[in-house]
């Protein structure tokens, strides 16, 4: 393999001058960096960028870290802000937490010792604190939360408005005629469920229906204890007729068990998720959900991280940006 001094030997040039023409330096000529890369591409010789980032301080790369990226709201934002940094000459590096808190602290010192420029993250559902990037903060590395958002001063966050849009899903169930609902609800801890948790009972409570605690029910959909609670409870004499589900996943179970209890769905239970899921307009009947505007969060997170990054660290502004959700009524709820 060729190494920078074969070139500066096939190009008569000191080994000074060659690597100033792969750092970009303005201290070389156009005719000495067209004869370098010429020599370059005939020698097939590769530089490290790796080492020039360690040396320059830049490396034109962002670290990406989600809890998980087979889920549709992390995909999708991933695939906007790829599209979108791409174009600006910048490169990813995604990493999944696969929702655990140590996993998360290992990924971001692996990202500073990358010198990665910046780094979008969601953080793990085990997260409570951002303690751990005060590091990545002290080192000047630009940081913008996206999804779910932790309270921190001088970090940017972009999010939806989960209060808004649980709001919007319950009212919607209500004007259904529904007078029982219930809701299955994600992990308390994590900010986006509360939020989502607290627009339910929000709307209950200002549309005059009977808001009891017990209505709020944590799923999980992986434990089966969970899905034997909810099956029992639709058996029961005074079963629920709508419900508001924290994510599409945990709405397609709720309406596999109601099929299998062979109740029918939107005309004796009416159903919602969260997140707008492509299957969602794939299932029978199709099911009704709150979009999350997951490219347009990319985006967002995208443009929010270059703009810190080209800014000088005293000169940062730090916001949190909220996108209003949509709810996009199809069968499951429509009456």
């Amino acid at each position: 393999m060729a190494t920078m001094k074969d070139v500066a030997k096939a190009t008569g040039l000191s080994l000074a001058t060659v690597s100033r023409v792969f750092n970009s330096s303005e201290k070389v000529t156009e005719k000495t960096r067209k004869a370098v890369l010429k020599a370059a591409e005939k020698l097939n010789f590769q530089p490290n960028k790796m080492a020039a980032a360690l040396r320059s301080g830049k490396s034109k790369t962002i670290g990406v870290v989600v809890p998980i990226i087979d889920n549709d709201v992390f995909s999708s934002a991933i695939k906007s802000m790829e599209s979108y940094l791409r174009a600006s000459g910048y490169h990813l590096i995604i990493s999944q937490s696969y929702e655990s808190l140590a996993t998360e602290k290992e990924i971001l010192k692996n990202l500073m010792n990358l010198q990665v420029d910046g780094i979008i993250i969601s953080v793990s559902k085990e997260t409570t604190n951002l303690d751990h990037m005060k590091e990545l903060r002290e080192a000047g590395v630009a940081v913008v939360l996206f999804d779910r958002n932790l309270e921190l001063i001088e970090v940017n966050s972009i999010v939806i408005n989960n209060f808004n849009g649980a709001f919007q899903a319950t009212s919607h169930l209500i004007e259904q005629g529904c007078k029982k609902i219930i809701h299955l609800a994600g992990k308390e801890s994590v900010n986006i469920f509360s939020e989502r948790a607290r627009g339910y009972k929000a709307a209950i409570l200002e549309k005059g229906l009977n808001f009891e605690e017990k209505h709020i029910i944590p799923f999980d959909e992986g434990n089966p204890d969970t899905l034997i609670y909810l099956e029992e409870l639709f058996r029961s004499v005074d079963r629920p007729d709508g419900i508001f589900a924290h994510g599409d996943i945990s709405a397609l179970v709720a309406l596999n068990i109601l099929k299998k209890l062979e109740i029918s769905v939107p005309e004796e239970v009416c159903l919602i998720g969260f997140g707008n899921s492509p299957f969602c307009s794939y299932l029978s009947p199709t099911l009704s959900s709150v979009n999350q505007r997951n490219e347009a969060i990319g985006k967002l997170a995208a443009e929010t991280i270059l703009q810190e990054i080209l800014s000088k660290i005293d000169e940062r502004v730090y916001k949190q940006s909220m996108l209003p959700p949509v709810l996009i009524a199809r069968g499951s709820s429509s009456r």
